[in-house]
């Protein structure tokens, strides 16, 4: 099993607490706890400022939902069972001991084979309705966990906030449920063990791709102690969740003067460019595509029975169990578009992809688009009960493929290949994640193999110095919490635990592979382009893959908040697109229709 950070003792000397500073609206800076302004962060320290209070997350949710009643003024212990010694003001004790952000300490406890029995407990409480069940929204947060003693004489201790619009103030109580052995062992790895600035870096991505679907996070393009609204971050975070943006920048003393390591690349083969600009493919695809997934009374039925099914849902909950798979609600709704070009100018992309082609043409720069079907259209039997299995539902997103290849762009329609890789299914295992947005290794190989079967058949890639075999492969596996669960009602969450998934890891002399800023192919877009290579099974995802495939390397480009949001990433970084080659321009196919983030202007 792959370790998600690598770890570095800590010093210890005078402590410098946990800090937030309003910088500028809706900007602030998270100073993280540290022993000393030379020390290195724990896990825990970094998890606690991006959770505790963070207006990312808690936008929105001060407001009383629709629905919601008045509570009584007086505490009844009868929702919680599982609290003792309930108290209305902070016990001494509690103010000398660390404060853990529940939610990122319990899937610790869960990768290190520590249970979810104090997961579930926890999410117990903030689902507790108050006999108001219809109210999707929480109506209390278990705001900080406490591990108070050792060993036998450990005890778990909470601080639960309730919502400023129930009229109750915070109490703190000691939890039933006795520490186990390797939860106490865990908490004292999470707490002690120190992340270099490499491994920091990691985590914020890897919490910038947890928190998207709720949130629209994504990570700034920052340099680790560059200079940010007066301060010197390490990580910026942007979030979008109500419709306007807000930032959340990371601060830790000893990485405002410290650099990420150097990336890893080949030696570098200068490329001829000379674009591939003949049409015959282009036709030949366009041909392949007439009669292909058109509207019928199957097709109209199957929407009206899905839009039935989005209606029935509570308006705050973006995702749904149906058939052992989780649903994204944005996934669905996608389904129902019609003509993706009849969408307003901010978000009709056919316009973007043209100004995107007409300066990389003006670079001799090659570029292929490749949208990603969504697991509702791939599995849109299981979506839909009483769906014939072989309905091709994903009419809009078809139409728009043929309208890239009649505008003289490459796009590469995988749909058939995914839907190859689907016909592997077992009970095991599914080409799609179940409780997550993303693909599973066997569609991710599946709609690699197509693209580089593409690539290699540009006229420019028999000179382009490839190099197969470069690279090993080697076959491991992660475990990864899909990112559904978190947008399920709180006491459902726990019903799901996280996936064991099959991952190739890409190596390069032994080291984890990474395309350095010289490489000759860019992949850019959105989360697809990051899971298994930046986050979870790194080294592991399309880029590396890709770059096995094809012997040239290949450098990623992910932006965690959508696919709309890459391209000023792609213009600012002029320096590397004087190596590349062709630009791969990947992401899901939703983002396409009505994307909360608009596509940036150039």
């Amino acid at each position: 099993m792959e370790t998600p950070l690598k770890t570095l003792p800590n010093t210890v000397s005078k402590e410098l607490p946990y800090r937030c500073d309003s910088v500028a609206p809706h900007q602030e800076i998270r100073r993280v706890s540290v022993k000393d302004s030379n020390a290195l962060p724990t896990l825990s320290a970094l998890d606690f400022a991006a959770y505790y209070k963070n207006p990312i997350r808690e936008a929105g949710k001060q407001e009383r939902p629709e629905k919601a009643t008045p509570l009584p003024s007086n505490f009844s212990s009868e929702g919680f069972p599982m609290l003792d010694s309930v108290l209305f003001s902070e016990p001494e004790f509690l103010r000398s001991s660390e404060a853990l952000a529940w939610e990122p300490f319990t899937r610790y406890l869960y990768a290190k084979g520590a249970g979810d029995s104090l997961s579930l407990l926890l999410r117990q409480i903030e689902s507790f309705k108050w006999n108001q069940r219809e109210v999707f929204a929480d109506f209390q947060k278990v705001e900080k966990l406490y591990l108070v003693g050792a060993k036998e004489n450990a005890s778990w201790w909470v601080q639960v906030d309730p919502r400023s619009w129930t009229g109750k103030t915070p109490f703190w109580a000691k939890m039933k449920h006795r520490p186990s052995s390797a939860e106490i062992e865990a908490h004292r790895n999470y707490t002690t063990e120190s992340l270099s600035l490499d491994a920091a870096l990691d985590w914020a991505k890897s919490l910038a791709a947890y928190l998207y679907p709720t949130y629209n996070t994504d990570l700034e393009p920052h340099t680790p102690g560059a200079e940010w609204m007066g301060n010197r971050p390490f990580a910026v975070m942007r979030g979008n969740p109500m419709g306007e943006p807000l930032w959340v920048a990371f601060d830790v003393p000893a990485f405002r003067r410290a650099t990420p390591e150097t990336e890893s690349t080949s030696p570098t083969k200068e490329l001829v460019r000379k674009p591939d600009t003949t049409s015959a493919w282009r036709r030949q695809k366009l041909q392949e595509l007439q009669g292909v997934c058109l509207e019928t009374e199957k097709t109209l039925e199957f929407k009206q029975k899905l839009a039935l099914i989005l209606d029935s849902l509570p308006t705050d909950q973006n995702a749904w169990h149906a058939n052992g798979m989780l649903w994204f609600r944005r996934n669905a709704n996608s389904l129902l578009a019609k003509n993706f070009l009849e969408q307003d100018s901010l978000h009709n992309p056919l316009p973007r992809m043209l100004e995107l082609k007409a300066y990389l043409d003006s670079l001799g720069i090659q570029l292929l688009v490749v949208p990603v079907p969504t697991k509702e259209a791939i599995y849109a039997e299981r979506l839909v009960s009483g769906t014939e299995d072989t309905l091709c539902v994903d009419v809009a997103e078809v139409e728009f493929v043929r309208n890239l290849l009649e505008a003289g762009i490459d796009v590469l329609d995988i749909y058939p290949a995914l839907r190859s890789a689907k016909a592997g299914d077992d009970e095991d295992h599914f080409s799609f994640q179940k409780f997550d947005t993303h693909w599973a290794l066997s569609a991710e190989l599946a709609a690699l193999e197509e693209i580089a079967g593409k690539v290699a058949s540009y006229s420019w890639y028999a000179e382009s110095g490839a190099t197969p075999g470069f690279l090993e492969m080697r076959d491991t596996s992660i475990v990864r919490e899909g990112d559904l669960i978190q947008q399920l009602p709180t006491l459902e969450q726990s019903v799901f635990a996280p996936e064991t998934l099959e991952v190739k890891k890409i190596y390069r002399k032994g080291k984890p592979y990474v395309g350095g800023k010289d490489s000759p192919i860019l992949l850019m877009g959105d989360s697809f382009t990051g899971v298994f290579e930046s986050v979870d099974g790194k080294s592991g995802g399309p880029a590396s893959l890709l770059a096995f495939a094809l012997g040239l390397d290949v450098q990623v480009m992910t932006s965690w908040g959508g696919g709309p949001g890459v391209r000023h990433r792609l213009v600012k970084d002029k320096k590397s697109l004087q190596s590349k080659r062709l630009v791969i321009y990947m992401m899901t196919a939703r983002d396409f229709w009505l994307s909360p983030l608009e596509w940036d202007v150039f």
